[in-house]
């Protein structure tokens, strides 16, 4: 159920009256569908700045992350959302892309109601309304399927190379994969002490941009904080005993 939504383009699911509805106040407003039906989410759901994450209900549920102009970065569900959001693995990308998001929840009443949701989700569409700034759940699955294809495609093109005895291009072609492993990579006594952002540790460990790690996360099918705690050798944890805030540091 969950995903980035940060791409291209998003299909929402609902009533065909709910589509009329939509459709009208596009033509009324002059916004196009993606404001129009985040803006109708945003004022008929609770929500809250993402910094005050510690407020939300200790309660399953579905949640969105928006930024003000309408940009949806992240849907998720949660067994209890306060617990979820007391260590979002996301959370630092967040506030990075817009210090002004704000997390929309909808509280249900059991686990059992939220599997019902999630499978709500996956069930044929009654309609559906799309929009040229998110991604669809068929589209994501395609473009991990091309990531795969091409990977193979990589795997077998070097090991005929290999086997001509093309040493020099195949050793060229591997040196141009993301790195794997722990990186040689420097730090001081107040990076070990205070630790380091998400941003921060990308940077140190070699990466120019946090577009060229995740384009990595890609290559090697990885989990961001997995992926650091790889390259770096230290881990998330919180920056204090008891606190909601994380950093990498040192193994302990």
């Amino acid at each position: 159920m969950a995903k980035n939504t940060g791409s291209e383009s998003i299909t929402i699911r609902c009533p065909s009256q709910i589509v009329d509805s939509i459709d009208q106040q596009v033509k009324q407003t002059k916004q196009n569908k993606t404001d129009v039906v985040v803006g109708m989410l945003s004022n008929s759901i609770p929500s809250l700045h993402i910094t005050e994450r510690a407020k939300l209900p200790p309660k399953p549920g579905i949640y969105l992350v928006y930024t003000p102009d309408h940009k949806i970065l992240y849907i998720g569900k949660a067994d209890n959302l306060r617990t979820r959001w007391n260590s979002h693995h996301r959370y630092q990308y967040f506030i990075e892309t817009s210090m002004e998001s704000r997390i929309g929840y909808f509280v249900l009443d059991s686990v059992d109601n939220l599997n019902d949701i999630v499978e709500e989700f996956n069930a044929e569409p009654m309609a559906t309304i799309s929009s040229k700034a998110l991604v669809t759940a068929d589209e994501l699955e395609q473009v991990k399927q091309e990531l795969a294809r091409l990977k193979k495609q990589f795997k077998t093109t070097f090991s005929a190379l290999a086997e001509l005895g093309l040493s020099d291009i195949a050793q060229r072609l591997e040196a141009s994969l993301p790195p794997r492993g722990l990186q040689d990579w420097t730090y001081d006594n107040g990076d070990s002490r205070e630790g380091l952002t998400r941003s921060e540790l990308i940077k140190r460990v070699g990466f120019g941009s946090t577009k060229e790690f995740e384009n990595a996360l890609n290559v090697h099918s990885l989990e961001d904080i997995a992926y650091l705690e790889e390259l770096s050798g230290w881990s998330l944890q919180p920056i204090e005993q008891g606190s909601s805030r994380t950093r990498f540091k040192p193994r302990q």
